[in-house]
């Protein structure tokens, strides 16, 4: 191979690795980046799965506080919300 293509696979190979680190390949190491935890409220939350075009999501009752949390995710998108509300069921 000559010094030419060499340099072209290179130049290709490194323009590749960028876009696909900007088009948000990150993500799939997402659900191993969490936020350090301040307390001990490990419980399971029940994930729902929407149909396709809609978000999915998890909601959980944070332990004797009384406040439901609800957070919504939308396929590869980097975005998300989250809810908080009041709830006498999470007693």
């Amino acid at each position: 191979m000559t010094r030419r293509k060499i340099a072209a696979i290179a130049v290709g190979t490194a323009l590749l690795g960028a876009t696909l680190t900007a088009c948000g390949i990150e993500k799939y190491s997402e659900p191993f980046r969490d936020a350090p935890r301040s307390g001990t409220d490990n419980g399971p939350a029940l994930v729902f799965t929407m149909p396709d075009g809609f978000g999915n999501g998890a909601t959980k009752c944070l332990e004797g506080t009384g406040v439901r949390v609800t957070t919504l995710y939308h396929q590869d998108g980097a975005y998300g919300s989250v809810s908080t509300i009041l709830d006498p069921a999470c007693e």
